[in-house]
């Protein structure tokens, strides 16, 4: 009799766990993603070129500018593409790169840290350091 009272308590305890799980199933939340294209908008693929692909090693530019955003002087930085957006590209330094020693004019900062990450979103990047100096070059930035 013991048993089967307990084969008949196991009996009533399953059915109501499964009737409860049926009952919670239906307050499941559904959630959307939308997934970013990982591929270069035209105005950037137009600038740069088709070579750039998340994992590519190229080269930068870290430009120091004056208090009117005026452009002073620059230097090529390698880098590594690490994600792609359609208006943005992320990069990582490969190398710590300084445009002026010490500080000046109240910037704390005048460079790029080997490890530092930023958004490239002008295009500025180039397979070979000569491409990027040259470019520096013509733009009267590197000295």
């Amino acid at each position: 009799m013991r048993k089967l009272n307990l084969l008949l308590l196991l009996s009533i305890f399953s059915l109501l766990m499964a009737c409860n799980s049926k009952t919670e199933s239906g307050n499941e939340v559904i959630y959307e993603y939308e997934e970013e294209t990982s591929e270069l908008g035209a105005e950037l693929k137009a600038k740069i070129g088709d070579w750039a692909e998340e994992g590519a090693v190229c080269y930068g530019c870290v430009v120091s500018v004056d208090k009117n955003g005026t452009p002073i002087i620059g230097k090529a930085v390698k880098a590594k593409i690490i994600r792609i957006k359609s208006d943005s590209i992320k990069m990582k330094a490969l190398e710590s790169v300084s445009v002026a020693e010490g500080e000046q004019e109240g910037c704390s900062k005048m460079g790029l840290s080997r490890g530092e990450t930023w958004w490239e979103t002008d295009g500025d990047l180039f397979q070979s350091k000569e491409e990027a100096e040259t470019y520096l070059k013509e733009k009267g930035l590197l000295k």
